[in-house]
């Protein structure tokens, strides 16, 4: 569950990333922006709680 947790926060904040930097440099829409921003610390969160139980399993 943590590398499935590790991996889709990377591939989520990889695509928000790119969506984001699209919004930045084109057509600014307030919504997209903010929703990437958002689905970046979503992605960001996912990582985190992967880091967290890889550490927890450890100590088992």
């Amino acid at each position: 569950m943590d590398r499935f947790l590790f991996v889709f926060g990377i591939i989520v904040f990889f695509f928000s990333f790119i969506f984001f930097i699209m919004s930045f440099f084109g057509d600014y829409e307030g919504t997209t922006m903010v929703g990437s921003v958002l689905v970046m610390l979503n992605a960001g969160i996912a990582i985190g709680v992967s880091e967290i139980l890889t550490r927890t399993k450890k100590l088992t």
